[in-house]
C-alpha cells in the first residue's frame, strides 16, 4: 500500500499577531497527573509510564516503584484566527471519541474534541517499550478538518523531578547546548545576552536530540527524531511551565534560526496546518542507573547508533592538499611557518612538526615534483630549529616528541623534556591543585564559575608533565606526574570545564577539557596498568561526545562530525561557539581518541575519531584556493558552509589524518612494567614481549628514513641484538649510563632484543 504525499508545511509570518509579552496558560500541577489505581501502564526493565484512564490527564514516570516525573501529550494549543490569537485548552472542550487503552504491550491514547470555530482536533498517542532496556517509546500524531495556523503545540512535554526530586539535580545536559552540575540552564555564566536563552534553541545547535536530568543515582532523559517542523524545549529547572521541577519536551513549530526568537515559546512565524495533514512527532524516554549523564550518552548510543563515516577522502587528493597548504599557502615564510594566518598575530616560528609532518607527505605523495619539494622545504625549515628543540618547536595542536626520533638530537631532547618538565611543577599547589589566576589588567575567567579549579584547566599540565616525564626517564618526574594525575580524580564523574581560559570562561563545558582528561589518564593507565585510570579515559572520552555533530545539522555536505569548541562565548559576549564549529578542537579530542582506541578496539572511538578527522579534511579550504589551500578554518558556518579564519596550518588535521589513513601510527609510546622501561618509536612498536631482565619487540617506522628508538629505565649496559644480529651500543648508537638510556639507530622495519 502506497501512503499519499501530504500537503507540506507553510510558514506564515505573524509577528504583529502575537503581542510580546503574551502570557500562556501554565501547566497543570502534579495533583492532575496522578493515576488512579488500575490505570494502565507499559514497562521497560525499570523504567515504568503509567498513564491516567483519561486520554488528558497524562502519565507518570515511575522508576524502580518511585514517582520519578510526570508529562503530558498535547494540551493546549495556541493558533491565530481572525487576526488574533487563541487558546484552545482541551482539557476544557467536551471530547468526542476517546480511549486509554492496553493492546498486549502498547499502550494507546485517542480523543477528538471541538474548538470554538468548529474544527475537530485529532489526536493519536503510542507508548511501547524499545528494544534496547529501560527505553519507552512514544509516537504522537495530531490532526485538524480545517486549515489553522499554529502558533504554539507543545506535542510532548517531559517533567523530571515532578512530584519527587524536585527542581534540584545533580547534572544536566542538553546537547550541544548545556551540559550542568546543580545549576541554572540558560544562565550567563558562560554567554551574556540574548544567546544565553537556550530553552528553545535554533534547532541547527543541537548536535544530537538527547536531554537529560540526572539526580538520585538515576537519569531521565529524551531521545527524538529531529524535524524542521520541531522544535527542542529545556529548562532545568523549569521555569517556563512552573511545573516545580524540570522540562523536556518538544514543540511545533520548529526553530531555524529567523522562526523565533530563541528562548521563546511562542514563535515570530506560524505553520500552517491543512486538512487530512497530520503533526507527527516520535520520542524515547530513556532511564537508567546514573551518578553522571554519561550513561544517558551511552544509552543514546545503543538506541540510536553512531552515523555512518561521511565519503572517505582520498589519500593522494589529501597529500596534495595538505602539501599545497605547506608549500603554497602564505603560512610559509622562507625558513619559518605561521601557526595561522591573521592580521596582526601568529608571527612565523621556527617548526620542527611541519618539516616532520612535509616527510610524511612526501613519502606519501606520487607527484614527484611535489615530493622533491616537501623533502627539500622540510631540510630548510630544519635548519632554523636548535637541535635541542626539535620536539618543542611546533604550530600544531597535537604533538608528540617525535621528531628528534626523526632528525636526531634525541638525547638533547630528552634532557630538555626532564628540564620542561620540572618546571611545569612550579604551576601545582602542594595538594596537586591547579588554580586558576587573572592576569593583571585582563578579564577574570573565573569569577562566573563556584571555584577557581577546572577539569580542563589542569589535566593539559598533566598531560605535558607525563610526556615530558616519559621522554626524559626521570623517575622522580615520573612519580611527581603519577601523583598529579591523582589529584585530578577530584573532577570524578564531572564536567569538562575550563580549558581555553585564553579567551573562555573558566565554567564553560570544553571539548578540549574532555580531550585532555582522556590523553592524561590514558598516559596512567600505560604507566601503571591501573585499569582504574583507564576507567577514568572512558569517562571522559564520553563525556565529549555531545560537542560532536551524530546528526547532520543541515542538507549540506559538511556538518556530520564536526565539533563545537565549548557551550559559551569568547570574553562571555563574541564570537558565541553554540553551533559554530570549531574543528581543530574536536581534532585534538580525536587524537585522544585513537590512543584510547587501542586498548578498547572494539568500541566507538576509532569511529568517532575517523568522523572528526574526516570532517577536518572536508573544512580545509580547497586546492582551487590559491591564499589558504589545504589550511584549515578556525570556524565553519554550517548553514551557509562558509569558512571562517584565522587559516590554521596543516599540522593538526594531518595527526589526525595519519591515523586515519594508516597503517599505524607516527609515534608509539610503550612501558614494559615487568623491567620498568619506557620504549618511543616513529612508528608502530608491536609483538611485545618481556620478562624478568629481557625485552622484545619490532618498529614498523612511519618514514622512509633511517631513525631513532628511545629506550628510558635501564639500569646497566644491555646485550642488544637488532634484526638477530649482536649489536654495541656504541655509534651511531648511544648509551647513556648515569641515565639509563638506550639511543639505537635503524633503518627500516627492526627487531630489537634487550638482555640486562
Amino acid at each position: 500500500m502506497v501512503a499519499q504525499a501530504q500537503p507540506a508545511l507553510q510558514r506564515t509570518y505573524t509577528s504583529t499577531i502575537i503581542p510580546e509579552g503574551t502570557v500562556l496558560p501554565q501547566w497543570p500541577k502534579v495533583a492532575a497527573f496522578s493515576p488512579e489505581p488500575g490505570s494502565p501502564s507499559v514497562a521497560s526493565q525499570d523504567l515504568e509510564l503509567v498513564h491516567a484512564k483519561t486520554p488528558l490527564g497524562g502519565f507518570l514516570v515511575r522508576v524502580q516503584n518511585k514517582n520519578y516525573g510526570a508529562g503530558s501529550g498535547p494540551r493546549t494549543i495556541g493558533y491565530v484566527a481572525g487576526r488574533e490569537l487563541r487558546w484552545l485548552d482541551l482539557a476544557s472542550t467536551s471530547l468526542g471519541r476517546q480511549s486509554v487503552i492496553l493492546v498486549k504491550n502498547e499502550l494507546r491514547v485517542e480523543f477528538d474534541c471541538t474548538d470554538q470555530a468548529g474544527a475537530t482536533w485529532q489526536v493519536r498517542e503510542r507508548f511501547e517499550p524499545e528494544t534496547v532496556p529501560g527505553s519507552i517509546q512514544v509516537s504522537i500524531e495530531l490532526s485538524v478538518d480545517r486549515e489553522r495556523s499554529i502558533a504554539y503545540l507543545p506535542m510532548l512535554l517531559l517533567f523530571p523531578g515532578v512530584g519527587s526530586f524536585g527542581s534540584a539535580k545533580h547534572q544536566g545536559l542538553f546537547a550541544g547546548l548545556e551540559y550542568l552540575e546543580n545549576e541554572p540552564s540558560s544562565s550567563e555564566a558562560d554567554v551574556v545576552g540574548p544567546a544565553s536563552k537556550r530553552q528553545v534553541p535554533d534547532s541547527l545547535k543541537i548536535t544530537f536530540p538527547l536531554m537529560v536530568i540526572q539526580s538520585e543515582g538515576s537519569y531521565l532523559g529524551m531521545v527524538w527524531q529531529m524535524r524542521p517542523s520541531l522544535s527542542a524545549v529545556f529548562d532545568s529547572p523549569d521555569r517556563l511551565f512552573q511545573s516545580g521541577g524540570h522540562v523536556m519536551g518538544l514543540l511545533f513549530p520548529g526553530s531555524n534560526g529567523k522562526s523565533r526568537e530563541e528562548g521563546q515559546l511562542l514563535p515570530r512565524v506560524c505553520e500552517e496546518l491543512h486538512p487530512g495533514q497530520a503533526i507527527q512527532a516520535r520520542a524515547t524516554i530513556l532511564r537508567g542507573a546514573a551518578n553522571s549523564v554519561v550513561p544517558a550518552i551511552q544509552h543514546f548510543v545503543r538506541l540510536r547508533r553512531l552515523p555512518e563515516l561521511p565519503a572517505s577522502p582520498e589519500l593522494q587528493a589529501y597529500a596534495s592538499l595538505a602539501a599545497g597548504g605547506w608549500l603554497d599557502s602564505k603560512i610559509r615564510e622562507t625558513n619559518l611557518i605561521r601557526h595561522a594566518l591573521a592580521a596582526g598575530g601568529f608571527p612565523p616560528q621556527p617548526a620542527a612538526d611541519a618539516a616532520f609532518w612535509m616527510q610524511w607527505l612526501a613519502d606519501r605523495q606520487i607527484n614527484a615534483d611535489l615530493k622533491a619539494r616537501l623533502h627539500a622545504t622540510s631540510t630548510n625549515l630544519l635548519s632554523a630549529v636548535p637541535p635541542e628543540n626539535l620536539n618543542f618547536a611546533g604550530v600544531g595542536h597535537i604533538r608528540y616528541p617525535v621528531e628528534s626520533l626523526v632528525f636526531g638530537a634525541v638525547a638533547q631532547n630528552a634532557d630538555h623534556a626532564g628540564q620542561a618538565g620540572h618546571a611545569l611543577l612550579s604551576n601545582f599547589e602542594p595538594d596537586g591543585s591547579v588554580h586558576y589566576h587573572a592576569k593583571p589588567g585582563g578579564p577574570d575567567y573565573a569569577r562566573t564559575h563556584s571555584t577557581n579549579e577546572a577539569s580542563g584547566l589542569a589535566s593539559r599540565l598533566v598531560q605535558d608533565l607525563l610526556e615530558d616525564a616519559a621522554f626524559s626517564g626521570d623517575r622522580d618526574l615520573l612519580k611527581a606526574g603519577l601523583e598529579k594525575l591523582r589529584a585530578l580524580d577530584k573532577f570524578h564523574s564531572g564536567v569538562p570545564r575550563g580549558a581555553q581560559t585564553w579567551e573562555c570562561p573558566l565554567h564553560t563545558p570544553d571539548i578540549l577539557a574532555s580531550a585532555q582528561m582522556v590523553r592524561a589518564y590514558t598516559l596512567g593507565f600505560e604507566l601503571t596498568g591501573e585499569e582504574y585510570w583507564l576507567e577514568e579515559a572512558r569517562y571522559w572520552a564520553w563525556s565529549g561526545l555531545p560537542f560532536l555533530y551524530l546528526v547532520n545539522p543541515t542538507e549540506q555536505p559538511i556538518g556530520l562530525y564536526s565539533t563545537i569548541p565549548v557551550f559559551g562565548a569568547t570574553q562571555w559576549k563574541a564570537p558565541v561557539w553554540l553551533g559554530l564549529p570549531v574543528q581543530w578542537c574536536g581534532l585534538v579530542y580525536a587524537d585522544a581518541l585513537y590512543r584510547l582506541a587501542r586498548y578498547e578496539p572494539q568500541g566507538i572511538w576509532k569511529k568517532v575519531a575517523d568522523g572528526i578527522t574526516i570532517s577536518g579534511i572536508q573544512q580545509c579550504w580547497p586546492v582551487e584556493d590559491a591564499q589558504y589551500k589545504g589550511l584549515l578554518p578556525d570556524s565553519f558556518v554550517l548553514r551557509e558552509q562558509k569558512r571562517n579564519g584565522p587559516a590554521i596550518n596543516p599540522a593538526t588535521v594531518e595527526a589526525c589524518a595519519a591515523q586515519y589513513f594508516g597503517p599505524g601510527q607516527v609515534y608509539d609510546f610503550r612501558c614494559f612494567r615487568t623491567n620498568g622501561l619506557l620504549v618511543h618509536a616513529p612508528g608502530r612498536i608491536e609483538e611485545a614481549n618481556e620478562s624478568r631482565g629481557h625485552l622484545s619487540f619490532g618498529v614498523h617506522p612511519c618514514l622512509n628514513r633511517p631513525y631513532f628508538v628511545l629506550i628510558n629505565g635501564l639500569t646497566k649496559r644491555p646485550s642488544i641484538k637488532l634484526n638477530e644480529m649482536i649489536t654495541e651500543p656504541a655509534t651511531p648508537h648511544q648509551f647513556r649510563s648515569q641515565r639509563g638510556q638506550l639511543i639505537l639507530r635503524a633503518d627500516g622495519p627492526v627487531s630489537v632484543e634487550l638482555d640486562f
